[in-house]
């Protein structure tokens, strides 16, 4: 016996009911279309109508005036953009939360020790379920996919928009002798001993690099103890003096400069000349990266906002005014000599990753108990 909804007749008809109820994609692209762009609409109403946006930034006059150029892309959110360094903020973000305080929308800048816990208490929103524009949301569009993207295991929290290649310290050529210093290990030379000077190292930069020294297998926490027991480095007050002295000669040897300083003594001509120092393979995320708040004060506005900052316009006006390079495939490379072979990626480590959380706590309990 013949059926006939399998004769090429039969499923003709049967295609054709399924296609009249939506079932089968003749169309998948043109809904899919559709629904991203009902949800962007919809989104950016419900922000509009919200009025506002609290964010925190990372510190430097540059950054927080790139970043209020939201304001002009969405005029009727009114963004405020606060600088932080990092190992300032989130301690005052757990103790106003602590009070019932939820006062700040989302973070650009680092993942610091205390970012990763929060997440997996509930305290952060997952940012790829935000990304909503299409050139946003197409992995294609950024070098590493999203498994390099997002810092956090879970793969959602923790993205960075920007990737660039970090050393360890930097020399300057100009005190010092192309030669003298191969790597880190050299650092522990006693020539050098009161010619080094670093960030805070409680947190920020410095303390990620200490965490990458700290689970390195041919450094570890011994060459932690020597670096600040025989060298004695001196810790900057603020990013600013810190490159003061390293551009003078005064401490030659800068550990946790800070890029948005370099970048400010070379448009005001300053010149420097500066040799890396390394000994491991580093990329970095420094301050691009953004974590988003939950619960938070403007919850639509900061999902628009991450959209905006994540587009190919506004990566390509941002990146190259603070020498950081986009992870964008569709932005030019804002520094050529930190550039990251994305063929080759893998090889290299972060020390703002989730993995190395537990390496940087331990390198923090250290280093307290070398500097009083």
């Amino acid at each position: 016996m013949t059926i006939n909804c399998f004769t090429r007749r039969g499923l003709s008809r049967v295609a054709a009911a399924f296609l009249a109820a939506g079932i089968l994609g003749a169309a998948p692209g043109a809904n899919a279309a559709e629904d991203w762009k009902a949800r962007w609409d919809k989104t950016v109403a419900a922000a509009e109508k919200e009025g506002g946006l609290d964010v925190s930034g990372p510190s430097g006059r540059q950054w927080t005036k790139l970043l209020q150029e939201f304001g002009k892309a969405y005029p009727k959110i009114k963004i405020k953009v606060t600088p932080f360094n990092s190992r300032d903020f989130w301690p005052r973000l757990l103790k106003e939360r602590e009070v019932g305080k939820h006062l700040w929308d989302l973070r650009v800048g680092g993942a610091d020790t205390q970012v990763y816990p929060l997440a997996k208490s509930g305290g952060l929103a997952d940012v790829r379920a935000m990304f909503i524009l299409p050139e946003v949301a197409d992995e294609k569009n950024w070098y590493g996919g999203f498994d390099h993207m997002f810092l956090d295991t879970a793969k959602k929290f923790v993205p960075s928009f920007g990737a660039y290649e970090s050393p360890l310290a930097w020399n300057n050529r100009a005190f010092i002798k192309d030669g003298e210093i191969k790597d880190i290990r050299d650092l522990l030379n006693p020539k050098w001993k009161g010619r080094i000077a670093m960030a805070n190292p409680r947190g920020g930069s410095t303390a990620v690099s200490m965490a990458l020294v700290y689970k390195d297998k041919n450094l570890g926490p011994d060459f932690i103890r020597d670096l600040f027991n025989k060298q004695k480095p001196v810790i900057g007050k603020n990013s600013r003096q810190l490159l003061d002295w390293f551009s003078a000669g005064k401490y030659p040897i800068g550990i946790g400069l800070s890029n948005s300083q370099i970048v400010r003594y070379r448009t005001r001509g300053v010149k420097l000349d500066m040799g890396r120092v390394s000994g491991l393979k580093i990329w970095s995320v420094g301050v691009a990266g953004v974590q988003v708040m939950n619960p938070r004060p403007h919850p639509n506005a900061a999902i628009v906002f991450v959209n905006w900052l994540m587009t190919q316009k506004t990566q390509a006006r941002i990146m190259p005014k603070v020498k950081v390079n986009s992870r964008r495939k569709d932005v030019p490379i804002a520094d050529k000599n930190r550039a990251l072979d994305w063929d080759n990626y893998q090889d290299a480590v972060s020390g703002q990753t989730e993995e190395f959380t537990a390496a940087m706590v331990d390198a923090k309990k250290l280093i307290r108990q070398l500097v009083k």
